[in-house]
């Protein structure tokens, strides 16, 4: 029994320690309102990549019904939408034009990765955006400049 009580309280210590570890990536970006009397709100994926490996870090979409608009974002569709089916917690429902901030905790023994952004609305623009990022460096800020489907985007690595 202490063996087992010794065992869990080294598991969960180890586990907060990778906790207190992460990479935190605070994003803020813009959904521009375009110039359009029917508009559909953009689907929108932010997912990180280290060669194979990918995560999502956020998705929205339209909720409670089949949505067979998710393949619109093409490249993350390609990547990892189709596969995984375990993005539950990651999703939201679609949002109309404003600014909007995310923080994300990224795999820690990501030294470098890319960041991606893809917005797609239904029967309208498309765009995919992407950032290198390199965390061995501290403190660090990035910006994407503006295109058709989502505004400029600030990162900041802490």
């Amino acid at each position: 029994m202490r063996s087992l009580v010794n065992k869990t309280l080294l598991a969960a210590t180890l586990g907060m320690a990778s906790i207190t570890h992460a990479t935190t990536v605070d994003v803020t970006f813009n959904i521009p309102q375009p110039d359009a009397e029917r508009y559909a709100k953009p689907y929108v994926a932010i997912w990180a990549e280290n060669g194979r490996n990918a995560e999502h870090l956020l998705v929205w979409h339209l909720q409670g019904e089949k949505d067979k608009w998710l393949s619109d974002l093409r490249r993350w569709w390609r990547k990892i939408g189709r596969y995984d089916h375990q993005m539950d917690g990651l999703t939201g429902a679609t949002k109309g034009p404003g600014q909007y901030s995310q923080t994300f905790e990224i795999n820690d023994e990501w030294d470098t990765f890319t960041l991606y952004f893809e917005a797609a609305r239904e029967n309208g623009g498309r765009s995919l955006m992407k950032t290198q990022i390199d965390t061995t460096d501290g403190h660090q800020q990035y910006r994407i400049p503006a295109e058709d489907e989502l505004g400029d985007i600030l990162i900041t690595i802490n």
